[in-house]
């Protein structure tokens, strides 16, 4: 998706000289030169996925638009959804994930999904994350469940040989940089609470995300009985593996 930079009709030297401010540069997305999508392969991805998350209750999956440098924003990107007789727009969360509408006429008319964002500098893509919970309270046992689905899904869904002799060890939430205030506490089984540290990193296994502020917890390093107890919900909850 490339943007078209019009610039604003340029004032006769006169008007500068009147002291009057300078005409703005406005940026405009160009639809023909936007990064797109096939509808149908997105709706054909969703439908495979789902296969995968049915009867794993703990895990989700969403299409995910990636930045191919680091250095790319994240932030104000939505996605279009355009056919023939069928539009919809589909939100896109602080760390690039979407979920993909089922709809069955744009998939007839081989509909395009277009993001906000220029051609050649985000691909789409897909994610396996952990459920966030609305309360915010994780018992230790459910994290390393969680974990443990997704790590089958992700082998049953393509990705076994990237895979092989990888076991899970542990999880990881990942909030905005501005969100650094948040706390991420552990209660073991005598009601005594730690908290956990944050620190700048990548979110997931790809380095391309940018920086967010993630927490890791280790199964090794906590009591195998307790909570992790989030103040605020995570954009999202990924996880560790040794």
């Amino acid at each position: 998706m490339k943007y078209l930079l019009v610039l604003a009709a340029l004032l006769p030297l006169a008007a500068g000289a009147r002291g009057e401010a300078p005409m703005q540069k406005v940026t405009i997305v160009a639809k023909k030169d936007s990064e797109w999508h096939s509808y149908r392969h997105a709706y054909s991805a969703a439908a495979f996925f789902e296969k995968f998350t049915r009867t794993r209750p703990l895990i989700q999956a969403h299409m995910q638009i990636r930045p191919n440098r680091k250095d790319l924003p994240m932030d104000g990107m939505r996605i279009e959804l355009e056919g023939e007789t069928s539009s919809a727009d589909i939100a896109v969360d602080r760390i690039g994930r979407a979920t993909v509408p089922m709809l069955k006429q744009a998939y007839v008319e081989d509909a395009v999904l277009r993001l906000n964002r220029l051609k050649g500098n985000y691909h789409f893509s897909g994610r396996y994350s952990i459920r966030e919970r609305e309360d915010g309270v994780y018992r230790v046992a459910d994290l390393r469940a969680a974990c443990d689905q997704l790590l089958s899904a992700q082998r049953e869904s393509g990705y076994r040989l990237r895979l092989i002799g990888k076991k899970c060890a542990g999880v990881s939430f990942i909030y905005a940089l501005a969100d650094a205030g948040k706390e991420i506490r552990f209660t073991d089984g005598t009601q005594r609470v730690t908290v956990l540290a944050a620190v700048d990193g990548q979110p997931f296994e790809n380095d391309t995300m940018g920086l967010f502020k993630v927490a890791r917890f280790r199964f090794a390093d906590w009591p195998a009985e307790g909570t992790v107890t989030t103040s605020a919900r995570p954009i999202a909850i990924g996880t560790v593996y040794d």
